[in-house]
């Protein structure tokens, strides 16, 4: 007897008030479909190009044989280049409503919410470009002389043998050659060498003061061999700067009463950091929303005749949002923002 009257209940709410909101484990009759209302979120896509300098390994001497100031220490820095922020509309999961569309009336009332945003299906999904938080950075070798300067010469050293003659004990030197390692100033000393003497034959090349005929083809291949032989060597002071651009998407979604987000976090030094990141310093999306761009504050009259059925819908509030770096400002734009507006409804007889 209890289930009929609790089945009896079920069927007059149907007939009377055909939207209503979902409950947990409620169960959705034959002919329903559960909508939900809109929501916005607010994606916001940042690029920083970054610059890595990777000291060469004869830096410290770069001043003694070129005359030349190089940096010794390696370094990578970031600078934001660009910022782009896209208001997304998806469905809402917490507001979630089920309708009864086998009524004739319903149908074209419900498409025409559902063609202009203020509805979704539950199971909708606007299309949005998903990425992880950025490619990785360049890993740059280190600035290396193996296979550009020999690292082992020749020493000749006088030794001394002990030859006996009768009372006399005399020293006879004897030339021995040794292979030794190089310091890594004899290095850099000879790929500086290296550099004035690829320097001077170039510029003999193309004055012709050299016994050996270039022309044509064969005079522009040689002039570049050498010029990217000085390069190789000159690296070798003057160490090597990468750059490349990282990237990072965050996405914000507004609730109903908070104003102030972390997007996301930037540092001179590491880059691009998720909002819940400790280093850097947090790049903050506000929002506000001036008294002349409320929307009417709307009353619905709840005693009106109950029949028909009632179609719930979202009216969304236009709010400013502005994206800050501290003080300074990145960016601004008015979007709308459905969860801060009204939840509203009408009864179709």
């Amino acid at each position: 007897m209890k289930k009929l009257i609790i089945l009896l209940l079920t069927v007059s709410l149907w007939a009377t008030a055909t939207a209503q909101p979902v409950t947990q484990g409620q169960l959705i009759p034959q002919g329903a479909v559960v909508y939900s209302l809109p929501r916005t979120c607010v994606r916001i896509v940042a690029e920083a190009q970054y610059t890595i300098f990777n000291p060469g390994p004869y830096a410290k001497y770069a001043r003694k044989y070129l005359g030349m100031d190089a940096g010794q220490a390696q370094t990578t820095t970031y600078e934001l280049s660009r910022i782009e922020m896209t208001p997304l509309l998806e469905a809402d999961p917490h507001a979630l409503f089920v309708a009864n569309l086998t009524q004739g009336k319903t149908e074209p009332w419900f498409l025409q919410l559902s063609s202009q945003g203020l509805i979704f299906l539950s199971d909708a999904h606007v299309p949005k470009e998903h990425n992880w938080r950025f490619p990785s950075v360049d890993v740059m070798q280190d600035v290396s002389d193996a296979g550009i300067i020999q690292n082992i010469k020749e020493e000749q050293t006088t030794l001394y043998r002990s030859v006996v003659k009768g009372q006399e004990v005399s020293a006879i030197p004897v030339q021995q050659t040794q292979r030794v390692e190089k310091t890594q100033e004899q290095r850099a000393e000879e790929a500086a060498r290296n550099i004035f003497r690829l320097r001077e034959t170039r510029l003999a090349i193309i004055t012709g003061d050299t016994d050996a005929v270039y022309s044509g083809e064969a005079m522009g291949a040689a002039v570049e061999e050498m010029r990217r032989m000085e390069e190789e060597y000159l690296r070798l002071f003057l160490g090597e700067t990468v750059t490349g651009r990282t990237h990072l998407s965050s996405d914000v979604v507004p609730d109903k009463e908070q104003m102030r987000y972390v997007a996301f976090r930037f540092s001179e030094s590491e880059g691009l950091l998720p909002s819940g990141s400790i280093g850097g310093r947090p790049i903050t999306l506000e929002l506000s929303t001036e008294k002349e761009d409320l929307a009417f504050d709307i009353q619905m009259d709840e005693t009106r005749a109950r029949s028909g059925i009632r179609l719930y819908y979202r009216q969304p509030a236009v709010v400013t949002v502005r994206l800050a770096d501290g003080q300074k400002e990145l960016l601004q734009a008015r979007i709308p923002v459905y969860q801060k507006g009204k939840t509203m409804n009408f009864i179709i007889n």
